[in-house]
């Protein structure tokens, strides 16, 4: 946004007032132009706090930038030669704001997406997003538009990155999220960094029709990106799929990975899904009366789509997933909850940062007995 200061003489050029360009596209950016001389001291003020963020004094034909990314209700004062000279507050009403999706994780997006929407109802304004599942939203957020990742957007007032930042690491993602990723849930993470109140919400996806067959069926997916992550008891599909299937229960599993995938076995008596399209898999689930599955995607889609979840984590607290479920955990005073206490090591697939190598490596999921999570069916099916 370009601010223009002109005096009514403008005969003389040395009369006109420098202009100010002012946005927020990764960080609140002010530039002072023109023939004017004049020193400027800029205050980058968070509204709601009163804190001056950032404070920086530049000269004519410069730039200044507060470098925090995630949304702050901004209040930008500049003073000319030591005098009040122009204050901006943050009003994205009507004015176009980018939100770029920087996972390729199914879960991630699905979290994730429901708040770029919020966003734009609280700010009434126009959205940009780009996400790495564009079509899995389009249809549905007609009041959006939707670009690939890594486009160029132009006549941007702001633009927001929602991704995991681990604090951490570096000072650069502290200035990306406001909070530690790892004390809250997943949805809160993409909360926080767009400055919106946390509730669940979840996401529009892509409508489906489908008839549910004769016999009625349960779709399961015990495959994940980590083994930690994994139902480590290595009877506890089994015992629920037989479980399933002694009550009538078709049982469906819908990972992708084969069987003994990184020594995993798929349990016996079960229907493989035929790898294809995503829309196939979200199919298999509206037929079904319930679908099981571990801190992964599958869990998510499962979620937004309204279909009965249960969901079995140890590595994870019973609060860092989605509200609306059946959360299985690890019992009382068993090891749990490293990925939400600690930095997941993503190189480490056996990664147990309390017990590696040790009799006690994944007790949190291998202490998830199988007639725990029967016992929790039987509410329902």
């Amino acid at each position: 946004m370009i601010y223009d200061n002109l005096k009514k003489n403008t005969d003389n050029i040395k009369e006109i007032q420098n202009k100010v360009t002012l946005h927020f596209v990764r960080g609140a950016f002010v530039e002072i132009k023109g023939l004017k001389d004049a020193e400027y001291k800029v205050d980058f003020v968070n509204q709601k706090t009163g804190q001056i963020m950032y404070s920086s004094t530049i000269h004519t034909n410069m730039w200044t930038k507060c470098s925090i990314e995630y949304f702050v209700d901004w209040k930008v004062v500049i003073y000319e030669n030591g005098k009040l000279w122009q204050e901006h507050l943050y009003d994205a009403k009507d004015k176009r704001v980018y939100i770029a999706m920087d996972s390729k994780a199914l879960g991630d997006s699905l979290a994730w997406f429901p708040y770029v929407d919020e966003f734009r109802k609280k700010h009434n304004c126009e959205i940009v997003v780009s996400t790495f599942m564009n079509h899995m939203f389009v249809d549905r957020y007609p009041h959006i538009q939707f670009v690939e990742p890594g486009v160029q957007v132009e006549n941007l007032y702001a633009m927001y990155s929602v991704g995991l930042f681990y604090n951490q690491d570096s000072t650069i993602n502290s200035l990306k999220n406001p909070i530690d990723p790892k004390t809250v849930t997943m949805q809160k993470m993409c909360s926080d960094i767009l400055g919106l109140e946390f509730k669940e919400v979840k996401p529009l996806i892509k409508k489906r029709k489908v008839e549910k067959p004769s016999q009625k069926q349960v779709t399961i997916a015990i495959h994940g990106t980590a083994q930690p992550k994994y139902w480590n008891n290595s009877f506890g599909w089994q015992e629920v799929v037989d479980w399933l299937n002694g009550k009538g229960y078709a049982v469906k599993l819908l990972s992708r990975e084969g069987d003994n995938y990184m020594g995993n076995k798929i349990p016996k008596g079960v229907f493989q899904h035929p790898t294809g399209p995503i829309e196939g898999v979200m199919d298999e689930m509206l037929k079904s009366e319930a679908f099981i599955g571990i801190g992964s995607g599958l869990s998510w889609l499962s979620w937004s789509l309204n279909v009965p979840t249960v969901l079995i984590s140890g590595f994870s607290y019973d609060w860092a997933e989605m509200k609306d479920c059946i959360r299985i955990g690890a019992p009382k005073g068993k090891c749990e909850g490293c990925f939400n206490r600690l930095r997941l090591d993503a190189g480490d697939w056996n990664w147990c940062p309390d017990h590696k190598d040790t009799p006690r490596q994944f007790e949190c999921t291998k202490s998830i007995t199988g007639e725990m999570v029967i016992k929790e069916l039987e509410k329902f099916l």
